[in-house]
């Protein structure tokens, strides 16, 4: 096959298929759960796919948590932090009690807060039409123009 993507989504479906024919259970159990490890061994080949491109160089995360200038940005390290947080604690839940739990409204209220702190981040940095903050060799943002 000539599209990697295509020949992941091909393996998916395929041991999701076969473990559709060989696990005990009724029809729609077994509909199921070859659903469900078909798109948990879809996600996991397709991290996999990533986690290989950033090691040989092809995507470059040096970049992830800095604006556009150069500086650190503290929104986009505190979405990253959140999300990452978030997603793992609900993992956490799901691989626990087997099932997929209700998730609170707070802690939904609280992804979107820190979204829109990065949001409205970049609105101002946009609106304000001032150069981004460059790093300096002292490593904060500040700079005299005049010294």
């Amino acid at each position: 096959m000539r599209n990697p993507a295509l020949m992941w989504v091909v393996v998916a479906v395929v041991i999701a298929a076969v473990i559709a024919l060989f696990v005990p259970g009724d029809k729609m159990q077994r509909l199921e759960l070859a659903i469900g490890y078909g798109l948990a061994i879809l996600i996991f080949l397709f991290g996999f796919v990533i986690l290989v491109e950033i090691a040989t160089g092809k995507i470059e995360i040096n970049t992830l948590l800095s604006e556009s200038g150069g500086g650190a940005s503290m929104s986009r390290f505190q979405l990253l932090i959140f999300t990452f947080v978030i997603a793992l604690s609900f993992f956490l839940i799901v691989a626990r009690s087997h099932q997929f739990p209700n998730i609170p409204a707070d802690v939904l209220a609280l992804l979107g807060i820190s979204a829109t702190t990065y949001g409205v981040s970049k609105g101002i940095q946009a609106g304000s039409k001032l150069p981004p903050k460059k790093a300096t060799a002292n490593g904060d943002g500040d700079h005299d123009e005049g010294h």
